[in-house]
């Protein structure tokens, strides 16, 4: 008998105890203001890339600032590139994180073109778009 009143009295103080852990109140989580659309520009609107500029920059991208309420050094942006026409269903991305600019070199920008199956000295119409988000990937705008 007297076993039975502590196994019962050690069982309703585990209960006690359990139930007013799962009762602790966690602080409300902040929210941050939605940010603004960007819009993409490139330095050229039309390129050559020679084996001869393999390490230079031949384009260069930038994009507005979305103004996201956190620190612009942690802005996470996603820039793409296909081939016009595919809606990006097989583009080729770089990340860049806390900056608005980003280039390819020749090397870079052929390799990707070379990928997708185009000849060497044909011209070809590529798409580019960036998406930026918070770095955790909430509140992602496209570009232009």
């Amino acid at each position: 008998m007297n076993m039975k009143k502590i196994l019962s009295s050690l069982s309703i103080a585990f209960i006690v105890v359990y139930i007013f852990n799962a009762c602790t109140k966690v602080e409300s989580l902040p929210f941050y203001e939605k940010g603004n659309a960007i819009t993409l520009s490139a330095s050229k609107t039309s390129v050559t890339a020679t084996p001869a500029d393999s390490l230079t920059a031949v384009i260069a991208f930038s994009w507005t600032n979305p103004k996201y309420a956190s620190d612009s050094n942690t802005y996470k942006y996603i820039v793409e590139i296909d081939s016009t026409g595919r809606n990006f269903v097989k583009s080729v991305s770089k990340t860049i994180i806390g900056k608005l600019t980003t280039t390819f070199t020749g090397k870079e920008l052929n390799a990707i073109l070379l990928n997708y199956g185009f000849s060497l000295g044909v011209a070809y119409n590529i798409d580019v778009r960036v998406t930026s988000s918070y770095g955790n990937n909430n509140e992602r705008y496209t570009s232009n």
